[in-house]
């Protein structure tokens, strides 16, 4: 991931309504629980294990929700190219902008497992970002950065999630930024 991308969850509003009668502004997410999972996590195997935790990244938000996979991958090929990669995931990386969008899709029980997009900040078209935003507003979704807070599909929220996030402070001076991490 490039500095200069915001990570964004999408989630579906039903499920979190579901689960806590209202949408509340944060989700918990466990840092140190991943942090872990991602360092005894065998690349080799080529399998990923579920994590034997719970938070709002585990958690299958999308499990009860009726998504047509392909209707949805048609919805995303409007907005951005396919990556040559696999079926799952949509990238833009033309020396301007880098943005893309990928689905974990579990084929043998037909929902979402995930479904992220990250956002470069050097965009000042925004038409990938509006885009995206329509798109999860027409569906009733909801966004979460990856520190698990919560917003409307809409610009004026979204914006207040990326302020002062680590690629926003990269963006407004990067040399601060690089002498912050030591």
């Amino acid at each position: 991931m490039a500095i200069y991308q915001f990570l964004t969850f999408v989630l579906p509003k039903k499920s979190i309504e579901e689960k806590y009668g209202e949408i509340p502004k944060q989700l918990e997410i466990k840092h140190a629980e991943w942090e872990k999972y991602w360092d005894n996590w065998d690349v080799d195997s080529n399998e990923t294990p579920e994590p034997e935790f719970k938070d709002a990244i585990s958690t299958k938000w999308w499990k009860k929700i009726q998504v047509n996979i392909d209707e949805l991958r048609y919805e995303l090929d409007k907005i951005i190219p396919r990556a040559s990669w696999d079926n799952e995931s949509w990238k833009i990386e033309n020396g301007k902008v880098d943005h893309d969008v990928g689905i974990d899709f579990n084929k043998e029980e037909q929902f979402i497992e995930d479904f992220r997009f990250r956002t470069d900040l050097r965009d000042t078209e925004l038409n990938f970002l509006n885009s995206m935003l329509s798109l999860c507003e027409r569906n009733e979704w909801i966004l979460m950065d990856e520190n698990g807070n919560l917003c409307n599909p809409n610009i004026k929220e979204l914006a207040e999630l990326i302020k002062d996030s680590n690629p926003d402070r990269f963006m407004r001076n990067p040399i601060e930024f690089l002498e912050n991490l030591k």
